[in-house]
């Protein structure tokens, strides 16, 4: 296994690479950045929960995901929109602390975008029950009539009253490589001005 301290490496070189492993992961089901885990502020507490990783954008750098419109996540948001995401990837051994200022779309381009690409298979999580309400007995949240099948598209056009995009604009990255011969660490801020900022850390 090579080291990644065989040879030098620039903030640009290592971002590059952050980059690229983004844009995998959109597209890769198997990619372990596919799966973040994406942080809110409740009650003056942290509220994680692992989403799916729809869209990346390099500039301004930017990550998305779907959720129901009546997710308390929504009102997290609403209510502050700084966020944090946590990737990992054991293959890879890269770990990304991701800072970021949420924007919800419920009626624009970018919501349109990500609904048309919706199979009707994974629009059923917006045909059925808001999240988090409390059930009698364990239960799926969707119509009884589409348990164990897939939807049609008229079908499915049900949801999309209740689907909604998060985009995220970044703010900051914390990578974090893992290494034998000792971690390496970096930091990328970005300003308004679009410029960015690039610092070593101590791991």
């Amino acid at each position: 296994m090579n080291s990644i301290w065989e040879k030098e490496t620039s903030h640009g070189d290592i971002l590059k690479n952050v980059w690229k492993q983004l844009d995998l992961a959109v597209i890769e089901r198997k990619h372990q950045f596919h799966t973040p885990v994406f942080v809110t502020e409740a009650n003056g507490e942290a509220n994680p929960r692992v989403v799916v990783l729809r869209r990346f954008w390099r500039k301004p750098a930017a990550l998305a995901f779907h959720t129901h419109i009546g997710a308390p996540k929504i009102a997290e948001i609403l209510k502050n929109p700084q966020v944090s995401w946590l990737f990992y990837s054991f293959e890879k051994k890269i770990q990304l602390r991701i800072r970021a200022i949420a924007e919800i779309h419920t009626d624009d381009e970018l919501f349109q975008e990500q609904w048309n690409a919706t199979h009707p298979f994974s629009r059923r999580c917006y045909m059925g029950e808001v999240p988090s309400l409390v059930s009698k007995t364990a239960t799926s949240g969707m119509p009884e009539h589409i348990i164990d099948r897939e939807p049609t598209p008229e079908e499915s056009n049900v949801g999309e009253k209740n689907f909604a995009v998060v985009s995220t604009k970044i703010v900051s990255i914390d990578c974090l490589e893992l290494d034998f011969l000792g971690n390496r660490r970096s930091l990328f801020t970005w300003y308004e001005s679009g410029d960015c900022e690039m610092k070593w850390l101590t791991p």
